[in-house]
Protein backbone atom coordinates (compact mmCIF):
# COMPACT_ATOMS: atom_id res chain seq x y z
CA UNK A 1 0.00 0.00 0.00
CA UNK A 2 1.55 3.25 -1.15
CA UNK A 3 0.78 6.37 0.94
CA UNK A 4 1.00 9.76 -0.89
CA UNK A 5 0.29 13.30 0.44
CA UNK A 6 1.48 15.46 -2.47
CA UNK A 7 -1.66 17.56 -2.79
CA UNK A 8 -1.59 18.43 0.90
CA UNK A 9 1.99 19.49 0.58
CA UNK A 10 1.22 21.57 -2.46
CA UNK A 11 -1.54 23.42 -0.62
CA UNK A 12 0.71 23.95 2.34
CA UNK A 13 3.46 25.29 0.15
CA UNK A 14 1.03 27.50 -1.63
CA UNK A 15 -0.04 28.98 1.68
CA UNK A 16 3.51 29.44 2.73
CA UNK A 17 4.25 30.95 -0.64
CA UNK A 18 1.55 33.46 -0.38
CA UNK A 19 2.06 34.19 3.24
CA UNK A 20 5.79 34.34 3.29
CA UNK A 21 6.39 35.71 -0.15
CA UNK A 22 8.84 32.85 -1.02
CA UNK A 23 10.24 32.85 -4.59
CA UNK A 24 8.73 30.39 -7.08
CA UNK A 25 12.10 28.72 -7.86
CA UNK A 26 12.79 27.94 -4.29
CA UNK A 27 9.28 26.75 -3.84
CA UNK A 28 9.66 24.31 -6.74
CA UNK A 29 12.90 22.96 -5.33
CA UNK A 30 11.35 22.43 -1.95
CA UNK A 31 8.32 20.75 -3.56
CA UNK A 32 10.48 18.41 -5.58
CA UNK A 33 12.57 17.52 -2.55
CA UNK A 34 9.45 16.91 -0.54
CA UNK A 35 7.97 14.75 -3.29
CA UNK A 36 11.17 12.73 -3.55
CA UNK A 37 11.24 12.28 0.21
CA UNK A 38 7.58 11.28 0.25
CA UNK A 39 8.17 8.77 -2.56
CA UNK A 40 11.13 7.30 -0.71
CA UNK A 41 9.11 7.02 2.49
CA UNK A 42 6.25 5.42 0.54
CA UNK A 43 8.62 2.84 -0.94
CA UNK A 44 10.09 2.13 2.49
CA UNK A 45 6.62 1.73 3.98
CA UNK A 46 5.61 -0.56 1.11
CA UNK A 47 8.75 -2.66 1.61
CA UNK A 48 8.03 -2.89 5.32
CA UNK A 49 4.44 -3.89 4.62
CA UNK A 50 5.65 -6.55 2.16
CA UNK A 51 8.13 -7.76 4.72
CA UNK A 52 5.42 -7.91 7.36
CA UNK A 53 3.17 -9.87 4.98
CA UNK A 54 6.05 -12.25 4.22
CA UNK A 55 6.75 -12.70 7.91
CA UNK A 56 3.05 -13.29 8.57
CA UNK A 57 3.00 -15.92 5.82
CA UNK A 58 6.10 -17.60 7.19
CA UNK A 59 4.61 -17.48 10.67
CA UNK A 60 1.46 -19.19 9.45
CA UNK A 61 3.54 -21.82 7.68
CA UNK A 62 5.60 -22.32 10.81
CA UNK A 63 2.43 -22.66 12.86
CA UNK A 64 1.12 -25.25 10.41
CA UNK A 65 4.44 -27.12 10.49
CA UNK A 66 4.48 -26.98 14.25
CA UNK A 67 0.98 -28.45 14.35
CA UNK A 68 2.12 -31.21 12.01
CA UNK A 69 5.12 -31.85 14.23
CA UNK A 70 2.89 -31.96 17.27
CA UNK A 71 0.55 -34.41 15.54
CA UNK A 72 3.50 -36.54 14.47
CA UNK A 73 4.90 -36.38 17.99
CA UNK A 74 1.57 -37.54 19.38
CA UNK A 75 1.52 -40.46 16.96
CA UNK A 76 5.08 -41.34 17.87
CA UNK A 77 4.26 -41.20 21.54
CA UNK A 78 1.24 -43.44 20.99
CA UNK A 79 3.40 -45.87 19.04
CA UNK A 80 6.07 -45.80 21.73
CA UNK A 81 3.44 -46.47 24.38
CA UNK A 82 2.12 -49.43 22.35
CA UNK A 83 5.65 -50.74 21.92
CA UNK A 84 6.27 -50.36 25.65
CA UNK A 85 3.13 -52.39 26.32
CA UNK A 86 4.28 -55.04 23.85
CA UNK A 87 7.72 -55.05 25.42
CA UNK A 88 6.22 -55.51 28.88
CA UNK A 89 4.15 -58.38 27.50
CA UNK A 90 7.23 -59.98 25.94
CA UNK A 91 9.13 -59.57 29.19
CA UNK A 92 6.33 -61.34 31.00
CA UNK A 93 6.28 -64.15 28.45
CA UNK A 94 10.04 -64.41 28.60
CA UNK A 95 9.94 -64.62 32.37
CA UNK A 96 7.32 -67.38 32.24
CA UNK A 97 9.24 -69.22 29.56
CA UNK A 98 12.47 -68.89 31.51
CA UNK A 99 10.82 -70.24 34.65
CA UNK A 100 9.33 -73.13 32.69
CA UNK A 101 12.68 -73.93 31.06
CA UNK A 102 14.44 -73.82 34.40
CA UNK A 103 11.90 -76.29 35.75
CA UNK A 104 12.31 -78.54 32.73
CA UNK A 105 16.09 -78.34 33.05
CA UNK A 106 15.90 -79.41 36.68
CA UNK A 107 13.66 -82.33 35.69
CA UNK A 108 15.97 -83.35 32.83
CA UNK A 109 19.01 -83.21 35.10
CA UNK A 110 17.26 -85.38 37.65
CA UNK A 111 16.19 -87.84 34.96
CA UNK A 112 19.73 -87.91 33.59
CA UNK A 113 21.14 -88.54 37.07
CA UNK A 114 18.59 -91.32 37.61
CA UNK A 115 19.45 -92.82 34.22
CA UNK A 116 23.17 -92.75 35.02
CA UNK A 117 22.53 -94.35 38.41
CA UNK A 118 20.33 -96.98 36.75
CA UNK A 119 22.98 -97.66 34.11
CA UNK A 120 25.70 -97.98 36.75
CA UNK A 121 23.50 -100.31 38.77
CA UNK A 122 22.79 -102.36 35.64
CA UNK A 123 26.50 -102.61 34.83
CA UNK A 124 27.23 -103.66 38.40
CA UNK A 125 24.53 -106.31 38.34
CA UNK A 126 25.63 -107.57 34.93
CA UNK A 127 29.22 -107.77 36.09
CA UNK A 128 28.07 -109.63 39.21
CA UNK A 129 26.13 -112.15 37.09
CA UNK A 130 29.04 -112.71 34.71
CA UNK A 131 31.38 -113.08 37.68
CA UNK A 132 28.95 -115.53 39.27
CA UNK A 133 28.88 -117.67 36.12
CA UNK A 134 32.66 -117.46 35.77
CA UNK A 135 33.04 -118.40 39.43
CA UNK A 136 31.09 -121.61 38.72
CA UNK A 137 33.79 -122.72 36.29
CA UNK A 138 36.50 -121.80 38.76
CA UNK A 139 34.81 -123.89 41.46
CA UNK A 140 34.46 -126.78 39.01
CA UNK A 141 38.17 -126.61 38.19
CA UNK A 142 39.10 -126.61 41.86
CA UNK A 143 36.80 -129.62 42.47
CA UNK A 144 38.50 -131.54 39.65
CA UNK A 145 41.99 -130.74 40.87
CA UNK A 146 41.06 -131.87 44.36
CA UNK A 147 39.61 -135.12 43.03
CA UNK A 148 42.59 -135.91 40.80
CA UNK A 149 45.54 -134.89 42.97
CA UNK A 150 47.77 -137.85 43.77
CA UNK A 151 45.26 -140.19 42.09
CA UNK A 152 46.02 -139.57 38.42
CA UNK A 153 49.33 -139.00 36.64
CA UNK A 154 49.67 -135.29 35.92
CA UNK A 155 50.64 -135.96 32.29
CA UNK A 156 47.46 -137.97 31.74
CA UNK A 157 45.01 -135.05 31.94
CA UNK A 158 44.84 -131.32 31.38
CA UNK A 159 42.35 -128.71 32.73
CA UNK A 160 41.85 -125.37 30.99
CA UNK A 161 39.28 -122.58 31.34
CA UNK A 162 38.68 -120.27 28.37
CA UNK A 163 35.81 -118.61 26.53
CA UNK A 164 33.20 -119.43 29.18
CA UNK A 165 33.98 -123.15 29.29
CA UNK A 166 36.07 -125.58 31.29
CA UNK A 167 37.75 -128.37 29.31
CA UNK A 168 39.18 -131.51 30.89
CA UNK A 169 41.21 -133.53 28.39
CA UNK A 170 41.93 -137.13 29.51
CA UNK A 171 44.13 -139.62 27.68
CA UNK A 172 42.37 -142.78 26.50
CA UNK A 173 44.30 -145.18 28.72
CA UNK A 174 42.91 -143.49 31.86
CA UNK A 175 39.35 -144.18 30.68
CA UNK A 176 39.29 -147.36 28.55
CA UNK A 177 41.10 -150.61 28.40
CA UNK A 178 43.24 -150.93 25.26
CA UNK A 179 41.36 -151.20 21.95
CA UNK A 180 37.95 -151.06 23.67
CA UNK A 181 35.03 -148.69 23.40
CA UNK A 182 33.00 -150.23 26.23
CA UNK A 183 35.29 -151.51 28.99
CA UNK A 184 36.40 -148.80 31.39
CA UNK A 185 39.83 -148.72 33.00
CA UNK A 186 40.55 -148.71 36.75
CA UNK A 187 41.22 -144.95 36.67
CA UNK A 188 37.93 -144.14 34.91
CA UNK A 189 36.09 -144.01 38.24
CA UNK A 190 38.45 -141.31 39.54
CA UNK A 191 37.92 -139.27 36.38
CA UNK A 192 34.14 -139.61 36.36
CA UNK A 193 33.89 -138.87 40.08
CA UNK A 194 35.93 -135.69 39.57
CA UNK A 195 33.64 -134.67 36.70
CA UNK A 196 30.59 -135.20 38.92
CA UNK A 197 32.18 -133.15 41.72
CA UNK A 198 32.67 -130.31 39.23
CA UNK A 199 29.07 -130.50 38.01
CA UNK A 200 27.73 -130.52 41.55
CA UNK A 201 29.80 -127.41 42.36
CA UNK A 202 27.50 -125.44 40.06
CA UNK A 203 24.04 -126.81 39.14
CA UNK A 204 23.90 -124.52 36.10
CA UNK A 205 26.83 -126.25 34.38
CA UNK A 206 26.18 -128.65 31.52
CA UNK A 207 28.51 -131.29 30.16
CA UNK A 208 29.51 -132.37 26.67
CA UNK A 209 31.63 -135.51 26.33
CA UNK A 210 33.69 -135.32 23.11
CA UNK A 211 35.63 -138.31 21.73
CA UNK A 212 38.86 -137.91 19.70
CA UNK A 213 41.17 -140.25 17.75
CA UNK A 214 44.45 -139.99 15.88
CA UNK A 215 44.60 -140.14 12.10
CA UNK A 216 45.27 -143.88 11.94
CA UNK A 217 42.52 -146.48 11.43
CA UNK A 218 40.93 -147.49 14.74
CA UNK A 219 41.01 -151.08 16.06
CA UNK A 220 37.29 -151.69 15.63
CA UNK A 221 36.52 -153.22 12.24
CA UNK A 222 33.85 -151.59 10.12
CA UNK A 223 33.95 -148.40 12.23
CA UNK A 224 35.47 -145.12 11.11
CA UNK A 225 37.16 -142.72 13.49
CA UNK A 226 34.02 -140.56 13.82
CA UNK A 227 32.05 -143.54 14.98
CA UNK A 228 34.82 -144.96 17.15
CA UNK A 229 35.20 -141.67 19.08
CA UNK A 230 31.43 -141.31 19.31
CA UNK A 231 31.05 -144.81 20.83
CA UNK A 232 33.53 -143.93 23.55
CA UNK A 233 31.87 -140.58 24.31
CA UNK A 234 28.44 -142.23 24.45
CA UNK A 235 29.72 -144.96 26.79
CA UNK A 236 31.02 -142.36 29.26
CA UNK A 237 27.82 -140.26 29.09
CA UNK A 238 25.75 -143.39 29.84
CA UNK A 239 28.03 -144.29 32.76
CA UNK A 240 27.59 -140.82 34.28
CA UNK A 241 23.79 -140.99 34.06
CA UNK A 242 23.38 -144.61 35.18
CA UNK A 243 26.08 -144.99 37.82
CA UNK A 244 26.57 -141.42 39.05
CA UNK A 245 22.97 -140.27 38.56
CA UNK A 246 23.79 -137.26 36.43
CA UNK A 247 20.58 -135.84 34.96
CA UNK A 248 20.37 -136.78 31.29
CA UNK A 249 19.42 -133.22 30.32
CA UNK A 250 22.80 -132.00 31.59
CA UNK A 251 24.99 -134.22 29.40
CA UNK A 252 25.42 -134.99 25.72
CA UNK A 253 27.91 -137.07 23.70
CA UNK A 254 29.77 -135.86 20.62
CA UNK A 255 32.69 -136.78 18.37
CA UNK A 256 35.44 -134.95 16.51
CA UNK A 257 37.08 -138.13 15.29
CA UNK A 258 40.59 -137.36 14.02
CA UNK A 259 39.81 -133.79 13.02
CA UNK A 260 40.68 -131.88 16.19
CA UNK A 261 44.18 -133.01 17.16
CA UNK A 262 46.10 -131.44 20.02
CA UNK A 263 49.41 -131.98 18.26
CA UNK A 264 50.93 -133.54 15.13
CA UNK A 265 50.10 -137.13 14.29
CA UNK A 266 53.56 -137.62 12.78
CA UNK A 267 54.96 -139.39 15.89
CA UNK A 268 53.75 -142.14 18.21
CA UNK A 269 53.81 -139.67 21.11
CA UNK A 270 51.72 -137.16 19.17
CA UNK A 271 49.16 -139.77 18.12
CA UNK A 272 48.88 -141.07 21.69
CA UNK A 273 48.20 -137.58 22.95
CA UNK A 274 45.51 -137.02 20.33
CA UNK A 275 43.62 -140.19 21.40
CA UNK A 276 41.64 -138.63 24.21
CA UNK A 277 38.24 -137.67 25.56
CA UNK A 278 37.29 -134.06 26.40
CA UNK A 279 34.83 -133.30 29.18
CA UNK A 280 33.58 -129.80 28.33
CA UNK A 281 31.64 -127.95 31.04
CA UNK A 282 29.75 -124.83 30.03
CA UNK A 283 27.55 -122.38 31.82
CA UNK A 284 23.88 -122.62 30.97
CA UNK A 285 23.68 -119.63 28.63
CA UNK A 286 19.88 -119.71 28.68
CA UNK A 287 19.87 -119.16 32.43
CA UNK A 288 22.39 -116.37 32.07
CA UNK A 289 20.25 -114.65 29.43
CA UNK A 290 17.16 -114.96 31.60
CA UNK A 291 19.00 -113.43 34.53
CA UNK A 292 20.27 -110.58 32.35
CA UNK A 293 16.78 -110.05 30.98
CA UNK A 294 15.44 -109.61 34.51
CA UNK A 295 17.76 -106.66 34.95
Amino acid sequence: MRILSISGATVLLSVLFFTSCVSSGKFKRVGRAYDARAASLGDSIQNQQDSILSLLFKLENARGGNQMLLATQDKLQDRMAAQEDELDKLRGNMSNTSSRLVGQLVTIKKEAADAIASRDSLKTNQAALVKKFAAGLDRAGVAMDTAFVSKLPTDGYRISISGGELRLSVQEDLLFTPRSVTRLSDKAEVVLRGVMDALQADPLLKLTVVGHTDNKPNPRKGTNNWEYASLRATRLAEELTSTYYLSANRVMAASNGEFSPLTSNATDEGRARNRRVDFVLRNNVGNLLRELDKL
